[in-house]
């Protein structure tokens, strides 16, 4: 039990780690530009599908991959974060997709819940933000327990400023056995609209690659 314990608490710490090394590497990259409208980039949404993904997304742009490498836990091989990056409106709004393995699967709902309390923990402190209140986004509680098929997930949003500009960014977590997705929609605060983030964030789905194997030709029956 105590073994279980412990493994559990460095699941969770590793995902802590790992969700603040990616937002380091995602926010680098992000520029802000007022005055754009929502038009034009933002009205054609394509589905994607990553090879070893196992789930499918959408974004209005072809997203920029970006591969990056993380050794959280001492005596552990590296763990491959794999980021997608769509950003629109010269950098006003980004849509983020990522995904990554943890070392091991979280042991029960509790460990499970404790990774996804980490990522949250890890995204807003990292960036000396704030979670919003619930009603202000139109949420019963922040962060709120959401699900991609029978696997738990969560939804937050929160603020934060860089170089004093504020900016919106709305999330899902989602754990699925041992691994970890996240959404991220980061909107400058001035021209933020709730229903980009949404389209984003929902268009998340499980998705089996062999689906579109041709179907399989059915062995004959030896004649008799």
């Amino acid at each position: 039990m105590i073994k279980s314990m412990t493994s559990d608490f460095r699941t969770a710490s590793a995902t802590r780690i790992v969700v603040s090394c990616l937002f380091l590497t995602i926010l680098n990259g992000a520029h802000s530009l007022s005055g754009q409208e929502f038009q034009g980039e933002l009205s054609q949404w394509k589905t994607h599908r990553p090879s070893e993904a196992r789930v499918s997304f959408m974004m209005p742009k072809k997203p920029a991959f970006v591969e990056r490498s993380f050794s959280p836990l001492e005596g552990k091989p590296p763990i491959k974060i794999r980021i997608y990056v769509s950003s629109v409106l010269e950098g006003d709004v980004t849509f983020i997709f990522s995904y990554h393995d943890l070392h091991a699967a979280p042991a029960n709902r509790q460990a499970i819940n404790e990774a996804l309390q980490g990522v949250v923990r890890g995204s807003v402190f990292n960036v000396f933000g704030n979670l919003l209140p619930a009603e202000e986004v139109g949420m019963t509680q922040n962060p709120l327990p959401i699900s991609l098929g029978d696997n738990r997930g969560l939804q937050y949003v929160y603020r934060f400023a860089r170089k004093k500009e504020p900016f919106i960014v709305t999330s899902r977590v989602f754990a699925v056995g041992q691994r970890v997705y996240q959404l991220n929609c980061i909107m400058i605060e001035s021209n933020y609209d709730a229903f980009i983030p949404a389209k984003f964030l929902k268009s998340i789905e499980l998705y089996d690659p062999d689906s579109d194997l041709p179907p399989r030709p059915r062995a004959r029956l030896p004649q008799r």
